[in-house]
C-alpha cells in the first residue's frame, strides 16, 4: 500500500483542478512503486478529466487487477464508461462499488448523477438523499443537489445550493460552471461571464466551461444574439420536430412568394424570396463567424502557470 505523503500532494492538486501536476507526480510515484492499486487509480482519474479515455482505461485495468475488490476503482469505471456513453455499464459499476462498500458516498452521488443525466429523476433523487444522509456537509453534496434542481427546472433552489457549494470551495469547477448558467438565464451576463472564464482557468479542457462561454459570447453579441436565442429553443425539441420546423418555414415562405405573385404583388414576392435568402445566408454565416470571434477571446486568456 502507499504511504508516501507525495500521493496526498497529488490528490490536493486534483481537488484544484491542477490536472498536469498530478499527474506528473503520480507518473513519478508509480516509476517507483508500479504495484500501487490507488496510483493507478488516481491517474486514470486525471487523465480521464484531461479527456485521454484510452490511457485512462489501460490505467484502470491495471488498478483492477492489483486491486479487484476496490469500491473506489469501480466508480472511476463507473465515470469511464459514463463518459463513453455506455450509460447499462456505468450503472453497473456503480452497483458493483456499492457490493463492495455500502456506504461509498462517491458510487451514490455518480449513479444519481447518471439516473438525473438521462431524465430519471425520481430514482436519481432516491440516490442522492443516500449520498447527503453519508456526506451532508461535502461540496459533492451541495452540488449534486444543485444540479438536481437545475435539471428540474427548479432554478431558485438550484441557485441556493450552488450558492452553498461556492461558499465550501469558491474554485469548484462544477459549481462555478452551473452559476454561470443561472446568471445567463436570469440575463446576468457579465456574471455569467465571470464564472466561465474561471471555470476555464480552473479546467481549460472542460466542454461544459468553453461552451458556457462560448453561450454567453454569443448573447453578447448583437450579430450572434438571435440566432443563439433561436438555437437554444430549437434544440430543446426533438429532432423529428426540428426538421419538421425547418420543412414548414421553407414551405410557408414559397407559399407566400407565390401567393403573391399570383395576386399581382411580384414585388411584394422578390421581398420574400429575398428574406428566406437572408435567412439562410444569415444561419450559414452566423456560426463561423462567431467560431472565429470566440477562438480570438480564449487565446486571451490568462491560464495558470501549470497549465
Amino acid at each position: 500500500m502507499h504511504n508516501s505523503y507525495k500521493y496526498e500532494i497529488a490528490l490536493h492538486l486534483m481537488d484544484q483542478g491542477r490536472y498536469p501536476m498530478a499527474i506528473d507526480l503520480l507518473k513519478d510515484l508509480l516509476a517507483r512503486d508500479p504495484n500501487d492499486a490507488a496510483y493507478h487509480g488516481a491517474l486514470a482519474s486525471c487523465l480521464l478529466q484531461q479527456m485521454r479515455i484510452h490511457a485512462a482505461e489501460y490505467e484502470l485495468k491495471i488498478a483492477l487487477q492489483l486491486e479487484p475488490n476496490n469500491a473506489s476503482l469501480h466508480c472511476i469505471a463507473a465515470r469511464i464508461y459514463y463518459f463513453q456513453n455506455k450509460l447499462k455499464a456505468a450503472l453497473a459499476a456503480c452497483d458493483e462499488a456499492l457490493q463492495l462498500d455500502p456506504t461509498s458516498a462517491d458510487a451514490f452521488e455518480l449513479k444519481s448523477d447518471i439516473l438525473i443525466a438521462n431524465k430519471n429523476f425520481k430514482e436519481g433523487f432516491v440516490y442522492l438523499q443516500k449520498m447527503a444522509e453519508l456526506a451532508p456537509d461535502s461540496i459533492h453534496t451541495a452540488y449534486s443537489f444543485a444540479h438536481y434542481y437545475f435539471q428540474t427546472g427548479d432554478n431558485a433552489k438550484a441557485m441556493e445550493f450552488t450558492l452553498a457549494a461556492l461558499a465550501i470551495d469558491a474554485q469548484h469547477e462544477g459549481a462555478n460552471i452551473l452559476m454561470g448558467r443561472l446568471q445567463l438565464i436570469a440575463g446576468d451576463i457579465a456574471e455569467a461571464e465571470y464564472h466561465a472564464r474561471l471555470a476555464i482557468m480552473l479546467n481549460p479542457s472542460s466542454k461544459h466551461a468553453l461552451q458556457l462561454f462560448s453561450d454567453v459570447k454569443a448573447r453578447q453579441n448583437i450579430f450572434i444574439g438571435f440566432w443563439w436565442r433561436f438555437n437554444a429553443k430549437i434544440s430543446q425539441l426533438s429532432t423529428l420536430n426540428q426538421v419538421a420546423i425547418l420543412i414548414f418555414g421553407y414551405v410557408l415562405f414559397n407559399f407566400l412568394s407565390i401567393l403573391l405573385y399570383d395576386l399581382g404583388h411580384p414585388n411584394s414576392s422578390a421581398v420574400v424570396n429575398v428574406a428566406w435568402l437572408a435567412i439562410v445566408a444569415y444561419s450559414w454565416f452566423a456560426m463561423p463567424v462567431y467560431q472565429r470571434m470566440l477562438s480570438k477571446e480564449i487565446e486571451q486568456f490568462s491560464f495558470k502557470a501549470d497549465y
